[in-house]
């Protein structure tokens, strides 16, 4: 039979009887948990489902923190599922102003108050004041000292459904047929034969650690989406990304005034336990207190997670993977022939990289060359280069869409490089000859500038504008506004500047500035990559 626990949880998500309301209750759940940074078992959680109340209620120490419980206020809507947050009582004028709020004492001499959100309500869940009150709420709980006798009513199985979305689907299953737990006799963890588990599940047909790279608008992010609808972890690097985001750190925090610091998990310390649990592991310590052999087996058929890094290269990578580049070796993870474990600087904790975490990150190559990268990271990623792709493009009011861009990116190639080219996704939403204006205005003459630093006799060379291209004067996105001889700049400054003989300035075609598109003929975009 189903372990008791477990059964309690079902029977509790079943007498509840809103599935989108529960999932909603076990993403808050997941939430806390991040928050109060504590691991399933802390002494400080106390995670209980209740049937005389039919609910579930997340307790911090002494005090209900989060609750879902079944109908039982009848309001203008009829009975509503109920979402129990609790915030200290000093929040209540404050949150007073949000009239759909019900404020209850969690007992009658208690600092602390719940605000009680029928479904009908739900979106108040998201209040930014009311999140703000609640997450400083439990951060203050954590500290408390004041203990009680329900932490022996922790029910592990609750924090797992919050952790492991396939493990709460099982449950949401169960609870909806009843008759699944007579037919598989012993719950969610059915035992079967090895020999059913001789042929490894297929791995996925690319490098453990792989680099999309590639000039702006080639479709390294886009290659990404398709991972993201399996619910992997994404992250976007910036400049000040670190260690301390990334794997672990010490954050401040302050709660009743006071400042504290306490340890946080980074999003590939996340990763790394998500991939265990697709391995049957509730925690990455229960993975790495298994034998050898037997986790090398559970990895090896496990479902592969994948961790999303776009814009790889805006950070200090080397710095941002500290000691962890060595770990992603496929050789030395988890699982693998040299399996390697290291001691994380400031939790202390033992820790390893799954074979089964595979991470994909995109790379713009305008900002770095691959030649800059460091030369560790280089030897552990594999890289795939994305190019444009005019052939996707199509012809729109006689403009050739896709030479259009091969002329462009053969110039750039030529004056600049390979990794300053323009990719297709910046004409691939042109379906009218405004849109192709627009995108020339606010796109693709801006790339320019910022990739020639205003050099415009060299714009002009990229878009045809040049006089030897014989394009007619009226045709040019880029025309010259004003020649300087010697005698017009002594009349402009009443002298003649030192070290200059005759100067240029230049302008973008004015009808195009001012988004008059149909003065722009068609023939200035064909002439671009046709001579007359």
């Amino acid at each position: 039979m189903t372990d008791i626990p477990q059964q309690a949880l079902i029977e509790r998500i079943r007498d509840i009887g809103h599935p989108e309301a529960v999932r909603r209750f076990f993403g808050l759940l997941k939430e806390l948990i991040d928050i109060v940074n504590l691991p399933n078992g802390d002494a400080r959680l106390a995670f209980t489902v209740r049937q005389e109340k039919t609910a579930i209620i997340a307790n911090i120490n002494y005090f209900q923190a989060l609750r879902i419980q079944r109908p039982r206020r009848v309001g203008p809507r009829g009975a509503e599922v109920e979402y129990h947050l609790t915030v200290k009582k000093s929040c209540q004028d404050r949150l007073s102003s949000i009239e759909e709020l019900v404020f209850e004492p969690l007992t009658e001499k208690s600092d602390y108050l719940a605000v009680i959100i029928g479904q009908s309500n739900v979106h108040l869940l998201y209040q930014p004041a009311l999140r703000t009150c609640w997450e400083d709420c439990l951060l203050e709980l954590v500290e408390s000292s004041k203990r009680g006798p329900h932490s022996a009513r922790h029910n592990t199985d609750v924090y797992r459904a919050a952790e492991d979305e396939a493990f709460l689907t099982e449950l949401m299953r169960l609870a909806d047929d009843p008759t699944l737990s007579d037919r598989f006799p012993n719950g969610l963890a059915v035992e079967e034969p090895e020999a059913e588990y001789d042929v490894e599940p297929g791995k996925p047909a690319q490098p453990q650690n792989l680099i999309l790279f590639g000039p702006p608008g080639t479709g390294k992010t886009f290659a990404l989406q398709p991972y993201l609808r399996e619910n992997n972890s994404f992250i976007t690097f910036h400049p000040s990304y670190s260690y301390e985001e990334f794997v672990e750190g010490i954050r401040p925090e302050v709660f009743s005034g006071q400042m504290s610091y306490r340890i946080r998990k980074g999003i590939f310390h996340k990763a790394c336990v998500s991939a265990v649990q697709q391995a049957g592991y509730s925690t990455l310590a229960d993975c790495l207190h298994d034998s050898p052999e037997n986790r090398s087996r559970k990895l090896k058929k496990a479902p592969a997670y994948y961790l999303l890094i776009d814009e790889v290269n805006r950070a200090n990578v080397a710095s941002v993977f500290g000691e962890l580049i060595t770990l992603l070796e496929t050789d030395k993870r988890l699982g693998a022939e040299n399996e390697l474990l290291l001691t994380l600087p400031y939790s202390q904790e033992r820790f390893g990289v799954p074979s089964n975490l595979f991470i994909v990150a995109t790379m713009n190559t305008t900002d770095r060359s691959i030649a800059l990268l460091d030369i560790a990271l280089r030897r552990r990623f594999s890289f795939r280069e994305m190019l444009p792709d005019p052939t996707i493009l199509g012809i729109i009011d006689d403009v050739d869409l896709g030479q259009l861009l091969r002329t462009i990116n053969e110039r750039i190639e030529y004056l600049l490089d390979r990794d300053h080219q323009i990719g297709h996704a910046y004409l691939t939403s042109v379906e009218t000859h405004a849109d192709l204006c627009e995108v020339f205005r606010d796109r693709i003459i801006p790339l320019l500038q910022e990739y020639f630093f205003n050099d415009w006799e060299k714009i002009q060379l990229i878009l045809g504008d040049n006089p030897a291209w014989g394009k007619d004067p009226d045709l040019r996105l880029i025309r010259i506004k004003k020649k300087y001889t010697t005698v017009a700049a002594s009349k402009l400054f009443g002298e003649t500047p030192d070290s200059i003989d005759e100067m240029v300035t230049y302008e973008i075609n004015s009808n195009l500035q001012t988004g008059d598109y149909e003065q722009v003929p068609t023939d200035t975009f064909v002439r671009i990559y046709q001579k007359p």
